[in-house]
């Protein structure tokens, strides 16, 4: 009887140690679970900020092209301004002495060719050039602050991740050795 009590209070040692073990172990599945869940987060945020970072990356190239468009239009005018004052120069140049009439008249007809021409002032094209310069210098500035900033984002959030990742896997390394030594 004496020795079938000091089974019995064994057994009831054994379990009580067992269901100690068995705490312990849920407690670190539990962690395990909590650091899987923390990790599938940040997948999901760094797979959000990858489609923000395409997308800003489309557009900044669809602004590019734009501004490419923009400024061979400019050029293109340019050229034509630029062949508008030499066919004007070369008229002028072809001039011959004429009589006051003849000079009236052919005069009437240049400033009428001239009015109808669209000449650009050194002043006006100096303030279109300036304009284009700030417009493209601001626009690339503030495509670099984007940049910049989704790269900020981005390092942030892979610190985070790596940091979440090696935690994941020592606790892992920590319940598998623990289960080995158990």
């Amino acid at each position: 009887m004496v020795n079938d009590l000091q089974k019995l209070n064994m057994a009831i040692g054994s379990l009580e140690e067992q269901a100690s073990q068995i705490k312990e172990f849920n407690g670190v599945l539990r962690a395990v679970n909590d650091a899987r869940t923390e990790i599938e987060a940040s997948k999901a945020s760094l797979s959000s900020l990858s489609t923000e970072h395409r997308q800003l990356i489309n557009d900044s190239y669809s602004k590019f092209d734009d501004l490419d468009k923009r400024l061979s239009v400019l050029e293109k005018k340019l050229v034509d301004l630029t062949k508008g004052q030499e066919r004007v120069q070369h008229a002028i140049s072809d001039l011959v002495i004429l009589s006051p009439d003849q000079f009236e008249l052919g005069r009437d007809e240049i400033l009428l060719k001239i009015t109808q021409l669209n000449f650009l002032t050194p002043a006006q094209y100096e303030v279109g050039r300036r304009t284009t310069i700030e417009t493209l210098n601001r626009t690339l500035s503030e495509l670099a602050e984007s940049f910049e900033k989704a790269n900020t984002a981005n390092q942030k959030t892979l610190k985070s991740l790596k940091v979440m990742i090696v935690l994941g896997v020592l606790a892992l390394a920590g319940l598998i050795t623990y289960l080995a030594l158990g």
